[in-house]
């Protein structure tokens, strides 16, 4: 009965993000028109985790930069120790402490986050539970990528990458807000 219940809720949990990201569209912008700043610490893959860990902001998965969905966005905030914080919120926030302000922020778990590079390719790997259930899912880092979220008007800047959960693959996008 346990074992039925974490399954259900599993298989539950897979379907709202794949549901979720397939009504997405990809409306971004990629390649030569990114901000300097940006482009000079993400043009080398070795660069990702030293992007990604030093800011305080969060990170924002999505099917794409104008993703409409009606369960909200997955906000990752990553601290240098290799931890990520995962929330729950309905738009992007121009920084970690409006979405705070607005009650936005609702957590869902903590996962242990590693990261490996080799070549040219980034990998990001996250084990530890979500809403009480153990999860594991990897990111992989495609391209790097700047755009403007419509809805908000806020440009982003940060990642095209594959998401795997549980063998389920999706194109999604890895972004941080960039004002």
């Amino acid at each position: 009965m346990k074992k039925t219940r974490i399954y259900a809720t599993i298989l539950s949990l897979v379907a709202l993000v794949t549901i979720g990201l397939a009504g997405c569209n990809k409306s971004s912008q990629s390649g030569s028109n990114q901000q300097a700043s940006f482009k000079n610490q993400t043009t080398k893959k070795s660069d990702v985790k030293s992007t990604i860990t030093k800011t305080k902001q969060l990170w924002y998965v999505a099917g794409g930069v104008n993703a409409k969905s009606n369960s909200g966005l997955e906000a990752y905030r990553f601290n240098k120790n290799g931890k990520a914080t995962v929330y729950n919120v309905d738009k992007f926030y121009k920084t970690y402490n409006a979405a705070k302000k607005a009650k936005a922020l609702n957590k869902a778990g903590s996962l242990k986050a590693t990261f490996t590079t080799k070549g040219n390719k980034t990998v990001i790997n996250f084990k530890g539970k979500l809403s009480g259930i153990p999860m594991t899912q990897k990111f992989t880092v495609k391209k790097t990528l700047t755009g403007t979220n419509k809805s908000t008007g806020l440009k982003v800047a940060g990642y095209h990458i594959d998401r795997d959960v549980d063998e389920d693959v999706t194109n999604a996008v890895l972004v941080k807000i960039n004002n």
